[in-house]
Parts: C-alpha cells; sequence; structure tokens
C-alpha cells in the first residue's frame, strides 16, 4: 500500500481524549447515600469524593453537605428468630417471605436487635 493511502487513513483518524473520573456520591433528603458515578453524571443531590470513600462508601452518609464516617463501633445488627407472630415466611427459608396465607409450608419469623 502506498504512504498516500496511510497518510489519508491517519488523517481520519481523531485522537481519543483521555476520560476524567469524577467520583460523586449521590444522596437523598436524610443524608443517606443511594447511588455513586464516575462518570456520565446524573442529576441530583451529590457530593465529589475521593476514591478511597467511593469505594466504602457504605460507611458513610452526608450531613449538611459534608462527608461523615457512620461510628459502626456499637456492633447494632438486627436477626430474624422464629416466631408465633411477624413475617410469614417458606419453612426453612426465612427470606422468603409468603404473601399466600394457604401456602402449606409456612412459619413464622420476628427481627431481634442486639
Amino acid at each position: 500500500m502506498s504512504n498516500e493511502f496511510w497518510q489519508e487513513v491517519e488523517s481520519l483518524i481523531q485522537p481519543v481524549e483521555p476520560i476524567v473520573l469524577e467520583y460523586r456520591l449521590y444522596y437523598n433528603e436524610e443524608g443517606d447515600i443511594i447511588s455513586g458515578s464516575m462518570a456520565q453524571h446524573a442529576d441530583g443531590n451529590y457530593i465529589v469524593v475521593t476514591q478511597e470513600q467511593y469505594a466504602k462508601y457504605f460507611n458513610y452518609r452526608v450531613v449538611n453537605g459534608t462527608l461523615k464516617e457512620i461510628d459502626t463501633s456499637t456492633k447494632y445488627y438486627v436477626q430474624l428468630k422464629k416466631s408465633t407472630k411477624g413475617f410469614l415466611v417458606v419453612r426453612g427459608h426465612a427470606g422468603l417471605i409468603i404473601e399466600d396465607e394457604e401456602y402449606p409450608e409456612r412459619e413464622y419469623y420476628d427481627l431481634r436487635t442486639n
């Protein structure tokens, strides 16, 4: 192939601009993180954060427009325990909630906190 051909090909190639990442965490009115994005950003309430903060978004909430770390030292947790009231579930599968009370294999689970 001739040099003219390759020169024409090179003239058609547009340089690719690098993607600039901006780490955003979107939050609701209560300050809970509801989503995140690095590019092609959506509208809404957001705060620009570091890559490290973005990776551990579940450790944060937004208070007065500032990112605050959630204190996890209290070790608060919620568990389900077998009960005679509460959530109607498939027997042996506490995560499968039943809405139809006619289901034959069922039992109840209720919330237990620490």
